[in-house]
C-alpha cells in the first residue's frame, strides 16, 4: 500500500484525528517512509481537503462537518450515478469482474466488526466502478469526494444496526449486477439508492464526531 493510501486510511479511520497536528518527521518514523514521500502524500491530501497547511502550525488533519457531508453527497448523487451509467456501457469483462468481486469479503468484515477492512472494500468497489467508466476526470473528482465521505461513514459503522450495513452492501451489489447486465439506467438508479441510504442513516449518529 502506497504511503498516501496508508495516511489516507488512518485519517478515514480516525487513527489520525481531526485537529491533530501531523509532522513529516513523525509520520516518516510511523510509516517507515522517507520525508519526501510523506511530503508528497500530505500535499495530495491537502488538495483533497483532508489536511490543512496552517502558518506557524504546520499540517493539521481537517475537521469535517455536516455541511460538508451534505455538499459532498449533493455532488456524489449526480456524478456517481452518471459514473455507474457509464460503467454499464463501457466496462470491460475484467472491469465488470473487479466490480462484482470487490465486496466479496464485506459480509465477513461486518460479522467481525472489522470496520477498517470494510472501508478498504468500499474503496475498492467505488474505485472499480470509476475505472470502468473510462473517464479519468470523473474518476479523479469522485476519488476526492469518496475519500471525504468515508470519514463520516467509518465513524457511523459501529453505531448503526447490523441490518442497515447489510442492506447498504446489498445496494452496492445491485449496482454491480446492473453493470454486469450492461443496463445503464438500472446502474444509475442502483447507485442513487446506495447514496440515498447513506446521509439519512449517518446524520443521526454524526453528533460528537471529532470530539
Amino acid at each position: 500500500m502506497a504511503i498516501y493510501e496508508r495516511i489516507l486510511l488512518d485519517i478515514i479511520c480516525g487513527e489520525l484525528r481531526p485537529g491533530e497536528r501531523v509532522e513529516e518527521i513523525t509520520l516518516a518514523a510511523r510509516y517507515g517512509a522517507g520525508r519526501a514521500g510523506i511530503r508528497d502524500a500530505l500535499q495530495r491530501l491537502a488538495l483533497e481537503g483532508l489536511v490543512e497547511r496552517r502558518p506557524r502550525m504546520g499540517t493539521v488533519v481537517t475537521s469535517p462537518s455536516m455541511i460538508e457531508l451534505q455538499q459532498v453527497f449533493q455532488l456524489r448523487v449526480q456524478l456517481e450515478g452518471q459514473c455507474a451509467r457509464l460503467a454499464a456501457s463501457n466496462a470491460t469483462h475484467d472491469e465488470r469482474n473487479a466490480i462484482s468481486n470487490a465486496l466479496n469479503q464485506a459480509d465477513a468484515a461486518i460479522k467481525h466488526a472489522d470496520w477498517r477492512q470494510l472501508v478498504i472494500l468500499d474503496c475498492d468497489f467505488h474505485r472499480a466502478v470509476a475505472i470502468a467508466a473510462h473517464n479519468s476526470w470523473l474518476q479523479h473528482v469522485l476519488a476526492t469526494l469518496h475519500n471525504n465521505a468515508l470519514r463520516f461513514w467509518h465513524y457511523s459503522l459501529p453505531r448503526r444496526p447490523i441490518d442497515a450495513l447489510i442492506r447498504e452492501i446489498a445496494y452496492h451489489r445491485d449496482v454491480a449486477a446492473a453493470i454486469n447486465a450492461r443496463d445503464p439506467i438500472a446502474a444509475e438508479a442502483a447507485m442513487r439508492a446506495v447514496l440515498d441510504e447513506f446521509p439519512a442513516t449517518v446524520r443521526d449518529v454524526f453528533v460528537g464526531m471529532g470530539e
